[in-house]
């Protein structure tokens, strides 16, 4: 199907070694043959492979094939960190509002002073895809303008920590019994669940509840109680 074309293989240290050995083939005779036929096709085909590992490591490590490595490694591209691309983090954040704006019919208008100084200030330890998600988590928790409040981003090393671990390290356990820390920790899981099934549903709250196996009064119910914010805004 990527004769005269481009075929880009993503997460290539995570392909099997006994496929690697049949791309490194395919590579190396500019053939394939289709399952179930007797004749090999000539293909003219760009490869481009990517990962988010290092290839000289897994190779180290007998996790890849070092003759196709240097098969493919006619012309390598490294990215940096998002971290270290400052002047990226803004724009591909006002890329990701825009699409999730048109995703789930919404229009919420930019960013505050404080959400852009959080966003250039976070180390971004999940890169590129870790800011997408943010930014579409933003977008549905509001329907006007996106602060620091619903990045919900934390500087140093708790940044990476899970949203849950998170809150019950900030409440005061002096002042509350187990019963009340158990209750709201159970609503910062819950909401989190339904911030995701939603966003994965593209704000459609009657797939969302089919995910979470609940019905749809119930998510309805939900979506009020934590103030998702899912209504398109008339200019």
């Amino acid at each position: 199907m990527a004769h005269g074309g481009t075929l880009f293989l993503d997460e290539m240290l995570n392909m099997p070694f006994s496929s690697q050995t049949k791309v490194l083939r395919a590579v190396q005779e500019r053939v394939v043959c289709r399952i179930g036929a007797t004749r090999p096709i000539q293909i003219d085909v760009r490869i481009l492979t990517a990962s988010n590992q290092d290839f000289k490591a897994a190779i180290a490590k007998g996790r890849f094939r070092e003759d196709l490595f240097y098969r493919l490694n006619e012309f390598a591209i490294s990215i940096p960190p998002l971290r270290q691309r400052g002047e990226d983090i803004v724009y591909l954040a006002s890329r990701f509002l825009d699409q999730t704006n048109k995703e789930l019919n919404k229009m919420v208008r930019g960013f505050s002073e404080s959400a852009i100084h959080a966003l250039t200030a976070h180390p971004w330890p999940g890169n590129v895809r870790q800011l997408r998600s943010t930014i579409r988590r933003a977008v549905l928790l509001t329907d006007d303008q996106i602060t620091e409040h619903e990045l919900d981003i934390t500087q140093g090393e708790n940044a990476s920590s899970p949203r849950l671990t998170r809150h019950l390290e900030e409440i005061p356990t002096d002042r509350f019994s187990l019963k009340e820390i158990v209750a709201q920790c159970t609503d910062v899981a819950e909401r989190e669940a339904i911030v995701e099934a939603l966003l994965r549903n593209l704000g459609n709250k009657a797939k969302a509840a089919r995910t979470l196996k609940i019905d749809y009064k119930t998510m309805q119910t939900k979506v009020k109680k934590y103030g998702l914010n899912l209504e398109k805004k008339a200019l």
